[in-house]
């Protein structure tokens, strides 16, 4: 993405990035895996098991941080699941424990705070139809075999964690909205 120094800051132009970071979020294991398909790099954070549900927020609120880090570190875009009207935005009341899944709105809750985040630091994000992105291949875009955490390609031989295959989809999925 360009820029231009103006009082030895680095101010990024509103353009859309040609490069981008996917963000996986999960109900188990991890609670988001982040993967630059550029570098290959794959990163996971946060552990769903390690924090009771009062530290949901607090949790949230670290992983943001480091998603919207690692996105100015790489000049790049950040590319969400667009989740709306798919039960994703959960919590009746306000106040409620931030359980991790669908219904309770911790996935919305983390996207919102990502999107804050990214606005305030010059970040754009960038939003993809979720439909497959856990099911197909990131290296030859064909079907593949999710069991579990693990993900495997009959048709190229590719195999690795089930996550960070979907991140990568996220990367380079075609964007359907960009905020």
């Amino acid at each position: 993405m360009k820029g231009h120094r103006e009082n030895d800051v680095v101010f990024r132009e509103c353009l859309i990035p040609d490069d981008w970071i996917g963000v996986d979020l999960n109900t188990t294991g991890h609670v988001a895996v982040v993967a630059h398909p550029v570098s290959g790099g794959v990163v996971m954070l946060g552990d769903i098991s390690g924090y009771p549900d009062r530290d949901r927020a607090n949790q949230n609120q670290r992983i943001a941080k480091e998603i919207v880090k690692m996105a100015r570190q790489l000049w790049c875009g950040i590319k969400l699941e667009d989740l709306t009207g798919a039960g994703f935005t959960g919590r009746k009341k306000r106040g409620t424990p931030l359980a991790f899944s669908r219904r309770e709105g911790s996935f919305y809750h983390l996207q919102k705070l990502i999107e804050r985040r990214a606005q305030g630091a010059g970040v754009r994000i960038a939003y993809v139809d979720p439909a497959f992105t856990s099911r197909c291949c990131s290296q030859c875009g064909r079907p593949g075999i999710r069991k579990g955490k693990k993900f495997s390609c009959p048709a190229c031989g590719y195999s690795g964690d089930a996550d960070a295959n979907a991140a990568l989809n996220i990367a380079s999925a075609p964007v359907v909205g960009v905020s």
